[in-house]
């Protein structure tokens, strides 16, 4: 998906981001919403932030001995994709790049379709061809152990990409290294896919995703739990819904509602919503918000807004209403207002709604894909004085929020 430059006349959008990585059509893409924070600026994930985060990433260790990498967690995708030694591009050379030979347990595989196969001395290789925001980039496929977790909790072993090449723009100015994929399926071998690899033995086969509050108090950041959930990041009981798109983390909605009030714009069976941890807005098909827009009428700065009843868009799933309210999806500016939703540009595959950062800060989400279904509670910001110990295999990754 393109980075969306607005929604309509009255209101001023934002370009607001996370870069994550997109399958589509056997060609993988960024999908990029917005400007993210330089990698050459200060560390501001420590500065209270007055609006909401546009990108979070956490570590992930690869190799042995690890060599540790900031990646975005991303549903939307299936592989972990991290600059590799051979890149001499200035956008590799800014961010931490794999080195095959510091690690023990690196393994050069030739190609994807043989993904366990050593690279023999002499024998020809494979290379991934990657868009990234229309840019051809390239890399080589290597198998390695990667860990979770402070402490190194979660361990398996995986093929993953090192890019052999990254253009300047906008990778050279990026806070992350790299994307790691949570997609329950992968764009090439089922090595590839580190939900596999991490979670195929354990006894919760899920993980669980918590986005703080926007506040101008409180330091933007989440927390990712591999193998579980935290509890007592939930002001209620999960409510669970299918999975509507095996190999996906997708799921039907009904309808879309404002204020209660259903808007009757998806079509018989429903819309479909991919749940998106790589996602910094709510991304939605142009007529669906075009109604979603003439419903708010929120005026040119968004002073036509009835503070009295502020309005709640809902997402009706399983008889549920999953509602965000006007502080999710609304920032005000000096200017006026900025809208944390944007039309969808698909391509007719796919979900038609994507419920991105807005949504997950309102919602602590688990996926499970032991059950293949997505648990929705609304998320308890409040600190945690004493949280409960987790299990021994259950990694608990802390996110950092950054906004531009």
């Amino acid at each position: 998906m393109r980075c969306p430059s607005g929604i309509c006349s009255i209101v001023a959008l934002a370009c607001l981001s996370a870069c994550v990585l997109q399958q589509v059509d056997g060609a993988v893409y960024l999908r990029a919403q917005a400007p993210l924070e330089s990698a050459a600026k200060p560390p501001a994930h420590a500065v209270p932030l007055p609006k909401s985060a546009t990108q979070y990433y956490g570590s992930v260790h690869v190799g042995t001995p690890p060599q540790e990498f900031r990646v975005v967690f991303d549903t939307g995708s299936g592989q972990l994709v991290i600059p590799g030694s051979k890149c001499d591009d200035a956008a590799c050379k800014s961010h931490r790049q794999f080195v095959s030979e510091k690690s023990t347990s690196a393994v050069q595989i030739g190609w994807a379709d043989d993904p366990t196969k050593p690279l023999a001395s002499g024998e020809d290789r494979d290379t991934k061809s990657l868009v990234l925001v229309g840019t051809d980039v390239s890399g080589e496929f290597v198998r390695d152990k990667i860990c979770l977790g402070t402490k190194d909790e979660l361990c398996g072993v995986g093929d993953f990409v090192a890019l052999l090449e990254e253009a300047d723009a906008p990778f050279a100015d990026l806070a992350f290294d790299g994307v790691m994929g949570l997609s329950p399926t992968s764009p090439d071998a089922k090595e590839f896919n580190l939900l596999q690899s991490l979670l195929a033995k354990r006894k919760h086969a899920m993980f669980g995703v918590y986005l703080a509050a926007t506040s101008s108090s409180v330091s933007a950041g989440g927390e990712l739990i591999m193998g579980g959930f935290r509890k007592e990041r939930m002001a209620e009981e999960l409510f669970w819904a299918p999975v509507s798109a095996e190999g996906s983390w997708q799921v039907s909605v009904d309808d879309i509602t404002i204020n209660g009030e259903p808007l009757k714009m998806c079509a018989k069976g429903g819309c479909e919503a991919g749940v998106d941890t790589g996602s910094s807005l709510v991304l939605l098909p142009g007529n669906i918000l075009g109604s979603i827009m003439s419903k708010l009428d929120l005026g040119d700065d968004c002073s036509k807004i009835d503070k009295s009843r502020p309005p709640k868009i809902g997402f009706m799933v399983k008889g549920h209403a999953l509602e965000l309210h006007m502080e999710d999806y609304i920032e005000q500016t000096e200017d006026g207002c900025e809208l944390l939703l944007a039309s969808a540009n698909g391509n007719g595959k796919g979900p038609n709604l994507i419920l991105g950062y807005p949504f997950l800060r309102r919602f602590y989400t688990v996926f499970d894909h032991g059950e293949s279904r997505i648990g929705f509670a609304l998320a308890k910001h409040a600190p945690l004085e004493k949280p409960a110990a987790l299990d021994s295999d259950v990694a608990a990754i802390p996110l950092v929020g950054l906004r531009a």
